[in-house]
């Protein structure tokens, strides 16, 4: 039975979904039940699998600042040219082609809903936006670049996701030591919800038949 009357929804995404849920409750159940039965195995399974791997070492290279303005200015009047000529483009083609039922037959949907047919207007009108800002960029890259530099020079900050994000990398565990100290009740609650989870799931994929 289908739920959205659309193909790409109906048919792939929420099948995919639900049999993620079906295989995350079965799961889930199994742990449950060896918690409340047999803690100590289970206990002594996740024990080598139980890692912290902090990703600040690795995402390090890419708080680096890398700048490209030196080239770009070397040869500015290129990719001026490429700004505004890709720019035109773009307007042609989604002033020409942008339809809605042409977007929406890509995606293997019938008739277009109001609600589709303004969600496609809107992302085209920025699309549109971009392009004419693309457009803006490169006349005053070819044209007027000190203009350009002054506009940079205000909005160029560097902004690091390391400072913002400090803290978030520490290793929290509250739910893990309730597990430890209670097993028989969290794998009680775990085996209640992943059950409900299955159940639901199976009705959902045996429906979609």
């Amino acid at each position: 039975m289908p739920l959205l009357h659309n193909y790409l929804f109906d048919e792939l995404l929420i099948p995919i979904m639900y049999s993620f849920f079906l295989v995350s409750g079965i799961a889930g159940l199994a742990l449950g039940i060896g918690l409340a039965a047999f803690r100590t195995r289970v206990f002594r399974l996740f024990e080598p699998m139980n890692r912290w791997v902090s990703a600040r070492k690795q995402l390090r290279p890419m708080e680096v600042q890398h700048t490209i303005e030196p080239f770009v200015y070397r040869h500015r009047r290129w990719f001026s040219v490429l700004f505004i000529v890709g720019g035109l483009f773009s307007i042609v083609i989604l002033v020409a082609n942008a339809h809605a039922m042409t977007v929406t037959s890509v995606m293997g949907g019938g008739r277009v809903s109001d609600l589709e047919s303004l969600i496609i207007h809107m992302l085209g009108a920025l699309l549109i936006a971009g392009s004419i800002l693309s457009i803006a960029i490169g006349v005053l890259l070819g044209f007027f670049p000190d203009k350009l530099r002054a506009l940079e020079k205000r909005s160029n900050r560097w902004v690091s996701s390391r400072q913002m994000a400090k803290g978030v990398d520490d290793a929290h565990l509250p739910l893990d030591r309730w597990f430890e100290s209670s097993p028989r009740t969290a794998g009680c609650i775990l085996a209640v919800a992943a059950l409900i989870l299955t159940i639901n799931s199976t009705i959902v994929l045996l429906g979609l038949h």
